[in-house]
């Protein structure tokens, strides 16, 4: 075997370099991800994974014998660097970490087995979907592809949507380490100033002009917040829309910071917004998982991914999209109600039990690389169709 795995950005040498120098990871799920690979090399012999977009070029094994590779690419996954660094390997085993369907359709003409492991939604705009992806459907529903992987109920059920076969569709998940019962819940809001936690990628589809503009709204309306953000992005844009706002006192951009530091700036907010338009492919975003174990209310948007796992009034509060003065409302509501505040930080671990999937992406992986027929089963009893 020669196994790669492909994927557009997400740094692994950063990644390990760091839990070799401090013990912490920036993204949930980099120990775990290195870890499971180191195994595979360790089992299987040669195992590598290829970041495209990486701050630079480079090639080095680490001590479990795992080869993490950087393209260099800040464009297109697909540079001419990137495909020459996938067909110099010679891939027998190919697992595309993302909807990159020209690496698809390479490996299946190189003959290689393919895996595909999304943690993307592609309830977008058909003209919108066939421009970015192609016709995925038809691709993923090509025999040569065992399965599709895609991270969570929601993103899975999106999937079939668009034309995908729910047999070969496989909901997986992280291997969570910590659970909401670990911390006791919130009775009520703390004082004010309120603090509102925003963890993701600082950009527009993400939502975080609509947070702006809903502590603009807060603002005026005599209940100023204060706003932390986690997160790398265009920062230094958005630090100019809060100031132009009004309310750039009131932000501090935080940039990436250790995901352990992420759960605790969640623990010590009086809410976790997680805002994102509809139009961003969202999965299932581990800010929601970490909001939960924080047991800090969540005032989420109605994006299709969240609004099928996240009952209103009972697990958050959710708000249409793209409305900050909404979003404004739903927070002050929160913040004004303590039993509605304590009732959803208490519901919190009933909520948390209720996302999780029991096939985690570690045992995908080994289970397909094995392919005995037990293995072919047990996927199997784990598919979309299985769940329905």
């Amino acid at each position: 075997m020669r196994i790669l795995f492909v994927q557009f950005a997400g740094d692994f040498k950063a990644a390990h370099d760091r839990l070799a120098a401090s013990g912490t990871e920036t993204y949930f799920g980099h120990r775990y991800v290195l870890e499971q690979l180191g195994g595979l090399a360790q089992t299987h012999g040669p195992t590598a994974i290829l970041c495209c977009k990486s701050p630079s070029a480079y090639d080095v094994v680490l001590p479990s014998g795992l080869r993490v590779i950087g393209a260099g690419a800040t464009g297109r996954w697909d540079s001419p660097e990137t495909m020459r660094i996938v067909r110099a390997y010679r891939p027998t085993h190919l697992v595309v970490l993302g909807p990159l369907t020209r690496l698809i359709r390479w490996g299946l003409g190189a003959q290689a087995r393919v895996l595909c492991i999304f943690a993307d939604s592609f309830e977008i705009h058909p003209i919108r979907r066939l421009i970015r992806f192609g016709r995925l459907p038809a691709l993923l529903n090509d025999p040569r592809i065992d399965w599709v992987g895609n991270h969570g109920l929601g993103a899975c059920q999106s999937l079939a949507r668009i034309g995908v076969a729910p047999d070969k569709i496989l909901p997986w998940d992280w291997l969570h380490v910590r659970e909401p019962r670990q911390r006791a819940p919130k009775a009520s809001a703390g004082e004010a100033p309120h603090t509102l936690f925003y963890a993701g990628l600082v950009t527009e589809r993400k939502g975080i002009r609509d947070v702006i503009a809903a502590a603009a709204h807060l603002k005026h309306g005599g209940v100023p917040v204060r706003v932390k953000v986690a997160g790398a992005g265009e920062i230094d844009q958005f630090r100019a829309v809060a100031e132009a706002a009004g309310v750039g006192d009131a932000f501090e951009f935080l940039g990436l910071i250790p995901n352990d530091a992420v759960t605790a700036g969640m623990r010590e907010a009086d809410i976790v917004v997680v805002p994102s338009q509809h139009a961003y492919p969202e999965g299932l975003p581990l800010t929601i998982y970490e909001a939960l174990c924080a047991n800090t209310p969540i005032v989420a948007s109605d994006h299709p991914m969240f609004v099928r796992r996240l009952a209103d009034r009972e697990s958050a509060l959710i708000y249409p999209a793209g409305r900050p003065a909404e979003l404004a409302g739903r927070i002050r509501e929160l913040l004004g109600n303590p039993a509605l505040y304590a009732a959803l930080s208490g519901a919190s671990q009933r909520t948390w039990e209720g996302l999780q999937i029991p096939l985690k992406w570690g045992d995908l992986v080994a289970r397909w690389l094995a392919d005995g027929a037990e293995d072919r089963r047990w996927l199997g009893a784990h598919s979309l169709a299985a769940r329905t």
